[in-house]
């Protein structure tokens, strides 16, 4: 017989959230005057969101007076508020004007709760009503995954949005502009502008845009721009000019932005010339680190398992040699288990379980030390491209690289060429003086893409507006924009 209380469960979580008589986390988010602090369970948050697991392990962890202590400047308390009732109760309400979409999907984004991302996602990709504008489109440009990309992008569908929304604006030929348009499209644009990167562009595209634009563009922003260009090591004179950061950060200790590339294009399978670092379809977010970590497979597995595709980027001691791999399934911790029914005693605990797929590869990567040059080895036998196993760390094919159970101790890997092309190093066992893994994270769901849809829709509803009478839509706000 089964029985089920889940409403009986949903209630006393609902208490829990109340109650917070037996939390042992204080979070404090917000910023300056906008600043509060919520007290949670650690137990309800880890098991819930994928950052505060990793927040609460023992090698993070930070604590006061047997709490846990969180910092989240990033978020607002409101915010916070509807995150942590999603959080115990699984549900997301947003009754609250000043809370857009926007907001609560970034915010998911920082905490790890991909679930509620993805949900969030595509309710903005695909209902249009979800949007505030230009409220929504101002947070996506503010927002850090699109601090270092896409900015000539961002650049020209601001502009066009702006083209738009401007009433007085019925041609968008800029050879029959009057000075006049110029002002007015400047009026609508005036509050977006700040967020555009423009020192991340190309001087050359950056001058294009000036030229066209010239009359939309801030003196003082320009003379900033120009001078970044003409000294990059200068200080910005605009508090407001966002800050200069790499073009495509990237944090490792063994390979740079570059490798990145090389890498990226052979998972993109491109042909000819690497990607260059600005068109990178993907990110590489650091996940482990062997010296950071800890050199163990259980560290990996904890670290590593269940993060969907990933690269191993290994240094080899005393060589500069840099080898590695990528693997587009998940790592998994297989052990074998006894078989109650079975008298056999197994004397081996752990089982190396064989998965198939043709797009893993292994390689090596030029070394400043050496002049090595880039190898790739794709899979050849693909029944065993990657194997799992709870004692091993990663594992490529049939001892094609595998950094083995007793690196704990000796920090060693093997190289037996058996399931690829070819060897990525020229012996059989070698030392390891670090690796790191990466995740890597398809960028075609970035913060672009939902731009690109704000667009979208702004140029819709505009000309639906035109169409209808004003005076039961809407009007013009003083800074330019059109609400409904």
């Amino acid at each position: 017989m089964n029985y089920e209380h889940t409403q009986n469960l949903a209630n006393d979580l609902s208490n829990l959230l109340k109650d917070d008589s037996n939390s042992d986390v204080k979070i404090r988010v917000g910023k300056e005057q906008n600043i509060k602090e919520f007290k949670a369970h650690s137990i309800i948050l880890s098991s819930r969101s994928i950052y505060f697991q990793k927040a609460f392990s023992e090698q993070w962890a930070k604590k006061e007076d047997g709490f846990f202590i969180s910092s989240q400047p990033n978020i607002s308390p409101k915010v916070f508020e509807i995150l942590k009732n999603y959080i115990y109760l699984g549900k997301i309400s947003v009754d609250n004007n000043e809370i857009s979409l926007v907001d609560i999907l970034i915010a998911s984004d920082e905490l790890g709760l991909l679930e509620l991302y993805q949900q969030l996602e595509k309710r903005l990709l695909e209902n249009e009503s979800a949007w505030k504008l230009p409220k929504d489109f101002i947070t996506l440009c503010q927002h850090d995954r699109l601090s270092s990309l896409y900015q000539v992008a961002v650049g020209l569908y601001l502009i066009e949005w702006g083209i738009k929304n401007t009433a007085s604006l019925l041609n968008d030929d800029l050879t029959e502009w009057t000075p006049t348009y110029f002002t007015e499209l400047e009026k609508t644009l005036h509050n977006c502008i700040p967020y555009i990167r423009f020192s991340q562009m190309s001087f050359r595209v950056f001058n294009e845009l000036r030229k066209q634009y010239k009359n939309i563009l801030p003196e003082d922003l320009v003379e900033d721009v120009i001078q970044y260009f003409s000294d990059p090591n200068s200080k910005p004179l605009l508090k407001n000019l966002p800050l200069r950061i790499s073009v495509y950060p990237f944090d490792s200790k063994i390979i740079n932005a570059k490798d990145a590339a090389t890498i990226a294009s052979w998972i993109g399978k491109k042909e000819g010339i690497p990607y260059r670092l600005k068109d990178i379809p993907f990110k590489f977010k650091l996940i482990y680190r062997a010296s950071r970590e800890g050199f163990n497979a259980n560290k990996f597995h904890e670290c590593c398992d269940n993060k969907g595709p990933t690269v191993v980027i290994i240094k080899v001691r005393n060589s500069g040699e840099i080898i590695g791999g990528y693997n587009p399934l998940d790592w998994r911790s297989i052990k074998m288990t006894k078989d109650k029914k079975s008298k056999r005693v197994i004397s081996r605990p752990y089982i190396d379980h064989k998965r198939k797929t043709s797009n893993s590869f292994i390689f090596s990567l030029l070394s400043s030390t050496n002049g090595v040059i880039p190898k790739l080895s794709r899979v050849t036998s693909k029944k065993e491209a990657i194997i799992w196993c709870e004692n091993k760390g990663p594992c490529f094919g049939l001892h094609d690289l595998w950094i083995p159970s007793s690196y704990s101790q000796s920090r060693s890997g093997t190289n037996t060429q058996k399931s690829y092309e070819k060897k990525v190093i020229d012996r059989e066992t070698f030392d390891i003086e670090d690796y790191e893994v990466f995740q890597i994270i398809d960028k075609s769901y970035s913060p672009l893409n939902i731009i690109k849809r704000t667009f979208n829709f702004s140029v819709r509803m505009y000309k639906k507006m035109e169409k209808m009478d004003k005076k039961k839509m809407g009007m013009r706000s003083k800074e330019g924009f059109i609400f409904s």
